[in-house]
């Protein structure tokens, strides 16, 4: 079990990655945070390279549960509220989804994990999808699954990018609400459920 100080780095880093991005932010500025000596930062962690995998680690242990296979397939309202729990880990997290390329380059072993997640994600979404198909919950023909598929992952990858673009505050609730407001969106044109009013289910 990690240390108090260990996971005051760990959540200041978090918080500072998030606010500024990960490229912006040194070792000195995280220690400087803390108020603590740049040598006991170094004691816990060796590097901000270190402190980046740790982060992701977390990142990956709270996105595993959420994209388990479930014992049966989710219907389109239970599929809306997994998206929801994703999208709040991923706004958790959101210095990740900041230049995610370059974040890659400069920590190539974080590539093949992150990208495993991401399969993973669009794999459950296609069985959500093509289930709600056959309910008759969604008109959306099966050649159109994937185009979908792909509108649904840039707006939960690239969202928060669109967003620093504008010069808009990323609060993790309202952000997390508002990507779901998009994606349910892009589907209510295919909503075949009595719930015309479909969108209104969410906050706000």
């Amino acid at each position: 079990m990690a240390s108090k100080t260990a996971q005051r780095i760990l959540f200041t880093s978090l918080e500072l990655f998030n606010i500024h991005g990960e490229a912006a932010v040194t070792s000195v500025d995280i220690a400087m945070e803390l108020d603590i000596s740049p040598g006991n930062l170094y004691y816990h962690f060796k590097g901000k390279e270190v402190l980046v995998s740790a982060l992701f680690e977390l990142f990956s242990e709270q996105m595993k549960p959420l994209l388990a296979r479930p014992s049966q397939p989710l219907n389109l309202d239970e599929f809306l509220c997994a998206l929801h729990l994703q999208l709040e880990v991923a706004a958790t997290f959101r210095f990740l989804f900041r230049n995610p390329v370059d974040l890659l380059e400069k920590y190539p072993l974080l590539t093949k994990p992150f990208r495993h997640i991401l399969n993973g994600q669009q794999a459950r979404w296609r069985e959500s999808l093509e289930y709600a198909i056959e309910q008759d919950q969604l008109s959306l023909s099966r050649e159109a699954v994937s185009p979908m598929l792909h509108q649904l992952g840039l707006v939960f990858s690239q969202a928060a990018n669109y967003a620093l673009l504008k010069g808009e505050n990323l609060d993790n609730d309202e952000f997390a609400q508002h990507c779901l407001r998009s994606i349910v969106f892009l589907l209510h044109p295919y909503n075949q459920t009595e719930r015309h009013d479909w969108p209104s289910f969410l906050p706000g």
